[in-house]
């Protein structure tokens, strides 16, 4: 043991600073020439020897000392007069890098490994406290190129480094650990494997947000995308499967609108026999403002071509009905789970409820789902309330389109047209705009399809005409005017239609409603 010579550091502002020696530290390999360096010695505290870790001034007058005990306890001794990070004196302000190690025998380790040649400094209160030691430094830690987090790795370290790097600028922060099965650069060095402090600290990784990609890797996540499949729509929808770039995607929530009386329920039901008839995949059909039974007998009557419920009540006794409820209702997919899914809760649903049945129902082979409607599950609470909720399923329901890999086929309704102008049961064409409750549903939607139809048409094809618009498409960004569906009266069922527009009252007065003209 060496006593302290003319060369050490001389003490300043308190008179209870104690004296000691240089000394190296057997048990952690660290030298007496890097003690020296550091201004780390042993003196005797209460009667026991104790190892001190001084902090000096910038002019390198010792002003505080913190003591270590073998219990881990760390008693200080004018602990006010601490100004900075544990080393920061020994540097000059800025350079390529600086290394910030959790402790000070840390920093001691990291040192001694670069010669004492390189900028190494320690937190000062530990790492519950990392996040205002650093803040304390931030000016003089900035003046670096790079700043190195080698904290302890363990949850305490991993928590600081998370609250520290969110304190540095964009590109300054770079963060690394001892490799696994040791905890930090002093467990290292105690293992003789000084080499694993150089790699821990020339293999730091640079510290970006998550969700940043760039360079190679974009090119490899490029390259490895999954080709997103489209499912189209009917035939009868043919510029519509343009419009969208080919139909329905997983991954993807659509949103139907309409004024009341236009047909979006029968335009939803036709796709989902279309899809039951095309895929192979099982839907979910939650049709909240209608009984089960009424979703059951209008996807039996566009299977059959006939509106026996209007028409012809005692069809319900027929084999020819008992026939298509089998077909729809026992047909199973290959691992024996049901085509369809039809949820019972007439009148209303929790919002919080939707999500659990979504889940489970996707867990029973459900891929496509189709939801009728929006604003049933919204609660009748007035002004901002309202569009509160709305934004808040939006978002949840569209995270689940991505979560579970599954298509959302959404119906809303439209708010009420302001006065004087032309109603959307006389035709009127909705826009974006006129979207029920909240500016989320467009936002969130990755296609917006509005029916309008003039139910006072004075010719009755006319009237039975649908017009398909898109008003958003994420996917291609073709909006306007697509299909014109045709409602068959005797078969219940749509077929392709013209412009209504073009449709001429006296042409067609006479003229069977079948579809073809």
């Amino acid at each position: 043991m060496e006593s302290i010579d003319d060369e050490a550091p001389r003490t300043a502002g308190s008179s209870a600073l104690l004296r000691g020696s240089y000394t190296a530290l057997g048990k952690r390999r660290i030298t007496e020439e890097t003690c020296r360096f550091w201004s780390y010695i042993q003196a005797d505290y209460y009667g026991n020897p104790r190892q001190i870790a001084q902090y000096l001034s910038d002019d390198r007058a010792v002003v505080a000392q913190k003591i270590r005990t073998p219990d881990k306890e760390f008693p200080w001794i004018n602990h006010k007069a601490v100004k900075g990070l544990y080393g920061q004196w020994l540097w000059r302000d800025g350079g390529k890098q600086v290394v910030v190690t959790e402790g000070e025998i840390d920093a001691l380790s990291v040192s001694q490994t670069q010669q004492n040649k390189w900028p190494v400094v320690s937190l000062v209160n530990g790492a519950g406290n990392a996040a205002k030691d650093i803040t304390n430094s931030l000016d003089w830690l900035l003046k670096f190129e790079k700043i190195i987090l080698f904290f302890d790795n363990d949850e305490a370290g991993r928590k600081a480094v998370n609250e520290v790097k969110k304190l540095l600028p964009p590109g300054k922060c770079w963060i690394t650990w001892a490799p696994e099965g040791y905890k930090d650069a002093s467990d290292l060095l105690q293992a003789g494997m000084s080499a694993k402090i150089s790699d821990a600290i020339w293999g730091a990784k640079q510290y970006r947000p998550e969700g940043i990609v760039s360079g190679s890797k974009i090119i490899e996540r490029l390259k490895s995308r999954p080709k997103v499949t489209s499912f189209a729509y009917p035939e009868i929808m043919a510029l519509l499967n343009f419009m969208t770039g080919g139909g329905i995607r997983f991954g993807e929530l659509d949103t139907w609108t309409s004024g009341s009386g236009m047909g979006k329920t029968t335009i939803i039901k036709t796709l989902q026999h279309h899809y039951f008839e095309t895929t192979p995949f099982n839907q979910a059909l939650i049709h909240l403002e209608e009984p089960l039974e009424d979703t059951g007998d209008d996807l039996i009557a566009i299977r059959v071509g006939k509106r026996f419920t209007v028409d012809d009540p005692d069809f319900k006794d027929t084999p020819e009905y008992q026939k298509a409820a089998e077909e729809l209702f026992l047909s199973t997919d290959d691992q024996g789970a049901p085509r369809f899914q039809l949820y019972d809760a007439f009148g209303s649903m929790e919002d919080d409820s939707l999500y659990s049945v979504i889940r489970y129902l996707h867990a029973m082979g459900c891929r496509i789902f189709w939801l009728d409607h929006l604003s049933i599950l919204v609660s009748e609470a007035p002004g901002d309330d309202e569009r509160k909720r709305i934004d808040s399923i939006m978002h949840k329901l569209k995270s689940l389109t991505v979560e579970l890999d599954i298509y959302i086929g959404l119906i809303s309704h439209l708010r009420k047209p302001p006065g004087g102008g032309k109603s959307f049961e006389n035709g009127a064409v909705p826009t974006l705009d006129d979207l029920r409750g909240s500016g989320g549903i467009k936002q969130l939607s990755n296609g917006v399809f509005a029916i309008s139809r003039d139910q006072q048409a004075d010719s009755d094809i006319a009237k039975n005409t649908s017009t398909v618009s898109v008003l958003k498409c994420r996917k291609t960004g073709r909006t306007g005017t697509a299909d014109f569906l045709l409602f068959e009266d005797t078969t219940g069922r749509l077929v392709k239609g013209v412009d209504p527009k073009s449709i001429s009252t006296d042409a067609f007065d006479n003229e069977d409603n079948n579809g073809e003209y």
